[in-house]
This record gives structure tokens, sequence and C-alpha cells, in this order.
């Protein structure tokens, strides 16, 4: 493995060991407010986040991926994009409350009057965050960014729980929101040790804006296939119903969002020094897709066996409703990680336009199902999340083989063997949990979710492929331990200037 390699596979394990630690914060704190609040609350704050999550998708328009796309970033184009930043959170904020009597109105509810504007201070803020999280990517100081999202979460965890005990039922949730972007944007400046200047045209402002925004408009199309279910579901039931379906949806998202969005802030910029060697893409995003598959197919495996007992555990016995919409889900996000490895091939190999046609094609047809969907049941929609998911990722093969000349028949072909060791483990931890006869009880929990993971190493044991993808899961884990490294001033930011 070259020191560029290695150098990445560091900063994955000290991601994956401060995702590790921030998962673990996020389910106390959801096991916490899930029993002090009631799922009204939740859904609520769901509703009303469908069109936050637009103000963030608008909010960033691509910039962080053009920062950390770029080979080289000179302080001053560093410092344009931030202001970028500033400017689309701040406006995005603005509209949004401007917006807020009409969303209550679409919802048929006055209690989002005083959510809304709350929750839009949270724009700017992340705004401005932005480009301080990239310089810390850049400058591979994974450890102080982890350090920085821990803290900010923790903080807001507890703010959000005192506020809950006091009374405050929704707004706890949305002091939680504005705690987390305050004390992210707090702990980021500091740890940066980085300062934007005044913004000047040139410094390639215009190509980066540009560049930039084929992201932001693909994060447009993720933002419709990933709110929609949630936002019709708002419209035409109730909160509680909401609430049941986006705590199952959270739970479904956390391991993804812990681990496979953070190594974005890893992956590119690895890769990026990987073209510059003159190798492949490919030859890192196969190994990478192996390892990352590997403990994501598991995951969600072991989680859907044991779901009837799982989720009343973490949320509380008022939330047994979302135990089949989790299920139906992890089918869905099982493929999705695997979909996370062509989005980065796409950014890799600076297809921001292609991703976006891709994006057009995958995307127009998820929020077509769901809007079906909704007017069935709330498996119903899961069920068609699910489907989407499953299908966006064998066209996103077939356009990358056509566009980057990617080896897709690879990627298929590694992601399949573990999707069906995943299939089978499922289907024995749920036959265990059968036979047991109690599927709330913890020995039947934890006997299937064994049951579960002996038959998926078994199969990867068996098999001398897979063998290879269980190696590279456990030197991926491993690489935690060992020390990060400052890296060198030439693959640091070009001009990159700290602040005195």
């Amino acid at each position: 493995m070259t020191s560029i390699s290695q150098r990445g596979a560091r900063g994955a394990g000290i991601v994956l060991a401060g995702q590790a630690g921030r998962t673990v914060l996020q389910l106390v704190g959801l096991a916490v407010l899930s029993r002090l609040l009631p799922p009204e609350d939740f859904g609520l704050i769901a509703m009303v986040t469908v069109f936050v999550a637009f103000g963030e998708t608008i909010r960033d328009f691509g910039m962080a991926t053009i920062g950390l796309q770029r080979r080289e970033l000179s302080h001053q184009q560093a410092s344009n994009l931030w202001w970028v930043n500033a400017a689309l959170g701040t406006a995005a904020g603005l509209a949004l409350v401007a917006a807020t009597p009409l969303i209550a109105q679409l919802y048929g509810d006055d209690r989002l009057n005083r959510l809304v504007p709350l929750l839009a201070i949270a724009l700017p803020l992340n705004g401005m965050s932005t480009q301080f999280q990239v310089q810390l990517s850049r400058a591979m100081r994974y450890g102080a960014a982890a350090a920085a999202d821990l803290g900010a979460l923790a903080i807001a965890i507890a703010v959000a729980s005192a506020g809950a005990v006091a009374g405050w039922g929704a707004h706890a949730l949305v002091a939680q929101t504005l705690v987390l972007a305050v004390g992210g944007l707090v702990f980021r400046v500091t740890a940066a040790r980085w300062w934007p200047t005044w913004p000047r045209r040139g410094s390639a402002v215009k190509r980066d804006v540009r560049d930039g925004a084929g992201f932001g408009l693909t994060g447009i199309l993720q933002y419709l296939s990933q709110n929609v279910d949630t936002l019709v579901l708002g419209i035409m039931w109730d909160p509680t119903s909401v609430g049941l379906y986006d705590r199952a949806l959270r739970l479904l998202r956390m391991p993804a969002a812990s681990i496979t969005g953070p190594l974005t802030q890893v992956i590119i910029p690895t890769l990026n020094r990987v073209l510059a060697e003159g190798r492949t893409v490919d030859s890192v995003l196969l190994r990478v897709q192996r390892a990352l598959g590997f403990v994501i197919v598991w995951v969600f495996s072991v989680t859907a066996a044991i779901a009837p007992w799982l989720i009343p555990f973490v949320l509380g016995d008022a939330w047994q409703g979302s135990v089949p919409i989790f299920q139906i889900l992890a089918v869905g996000g099982a493929v999705q990680v695997f979909s996370t490895v062509s989005f980065w091939q796409f950014i890799a190999s600076n297809l921001g336009k292609q991703l976006f046609y891709y994006g057009l094609v995958t995307k127009s047809f998820t929020v077509a199902l769901l809007i079906g969907a909704a007017f069935i049941s709330l498996e119903a929609v899961a069920g068609a999340a699910s489907l989407a998911l499953v299908v966006s990722w064998p066209v996103s093969l077939v356009w990358l083989a056509k566009t980057a000349e990617q080896d897709s028949w690879a990627y298929l072909r590694g992601g399949l063997r573990l999707l069906a060791g995943g299939a089978i483990a499922s289907l024995a931890g749920w036959a265990v949990m059968t036979v047991v006869g109690d599927p709330g009880s913890i020995f039947g929990a934890v006997v299937a979710a064994s049951a579960a993971t002996m038959v998926y190493v078994g199969l990867g044991i068996a098999s001398r492929q897979t063998r290879g993808e269980m190696q590279g899961a456990l030197r991926l884990m491993r690489t935690p331990l060992r020390r990060e490294e400052t890296p060198p001033a030439r693959l640091m930011s070009v001009g990159h200037k700290e602040m005195k």
C-alpha cells in the first residue's frame, strides 16, 4: 500500500472511530428523547425538517464538494467559497421564515408558525461552518473534525433532554438543532486555524461556482427523493403517523449517515492524490466497497432480524408501529451503500453534469413511487423507498461504465455477493426469533443476532473472494489505533493561511 493509501486508510479509521462515538451519542439521545416526548412532537419537527433540509441543500449547493474535490485550493478560493456558503445559508434562512405561513397552511397546523422561524436560524450558521469543515478535511485533520462533531452533538443532546424534562415539548428538539449548529460552528472555527479573507473577483470563483452548481442540482434531486415521503405523509396523514415513519427512517439512516457520509471527507481527497500518482480510482474504490459493504450489509441484516425487540428497546413501547417500516427500509439501506461508492466515483471523475442527469432519472422515478405509495399505507411508502434504492444502484453502474470507463461488473459482482450473504443471514436470524416465540425478549434478540452473524461470517469464510472483504474490513477497523500524521505541505491547500 502506498503512503497516500496508508494516509487515507488512517484517515478513514479516525473518521470511523469518531463516527462510532457519534452513533452511540445519537442512539442515547434517540432513546432518551423518544421516552420523554410523544411521537406527535417528532412528527411535527419532521414535517418542518422537510423544508429545513431543502434550505440545507441550497446553503451548500455543491460548494463543500468543490472545496474537497479541487486538487489545489488557494486561500482566496476557499474564502470566496466561504462567502458563497454564508450568503446562501442566510438567504435560505430568510426564505424559510417568509414561507412560514404557507408551510403552516399546507399542513393545517398553526403550531408550525412558532417552530419554522426558530429552525431557520440553523441555516446561516451551518452555511458559515461548511468551509471550516472542508479545511479540516483537506488538511487531513480528521481527529479534530471528529472532536468538533462529537462535542457539539453531546451538548445538543444534553440541552434537548433537559428541555424535554422541563416540558418544552417539540421546542426541545428545536433547541437540539440550534445548539448543534452553534456548537459545530464554534468548535470547527477553533480547530481549523484558518480564517476567510474578504471575497475577491477572479481566483477561479466563477469556475468553482459553476462546477459546484452541478453537484448542487444533484443535491436538490437527492433532497426530493429523500423528503417527498415525509412531505406527502405530513399532508395526508397525522403527525403521529409521520413520527412513527420518521423514527424508523432515522434509525435506518443512522449507520449510513454515521459512516458513509463522513467518509466522503476522506475518500475524495485520497482519490485526488491517487489520481495524481497516475493510478485509477477503481484501484481504491473497489477495496473501499468491499470493506464498507461488508460492515453495512451486516448491520442491516442483523437489525432487520431483531427489529421486533430493537425498536421498542431503543425508542420505547409507544413506537411498536415503526417495526415493520424499519424492516422494509432495511432492504434499501443495505443496497444504498453501494450507490454511495458510485457517488464517490462521479465526484472523483469530476462528472457533476452526468451525476445530475443520473439523479434526474433515478430521483424522478423515486418521487413518483413515493407519491403513489403514500395513498396506500406507511408500509407501502417504505417499500417504495427501498425499491427505488435497489433500482438506482445498477443504473449508476451502467452510467459510470459509459461515462467514466469504470469496471462496473467488478462492483456489481462484489456487491451482489455481500447482499446475498446478508439476505441469508437475516432470514436465519428471523427464523431464530420465530422459533424462540417471544420477539420482545432480549434472549431471543441476542440468539437471533448471534445466529445471523455466524451465518454471515460463515458464508464469508466459505467464499475465497469474500474472505478478502472481511480482511479489508478488519484492516479498516484497526487503523484508528495508528497515529494520525500531519500531511506533507505539498498535499495541503495551496496558500493555506493559519489564523494568528
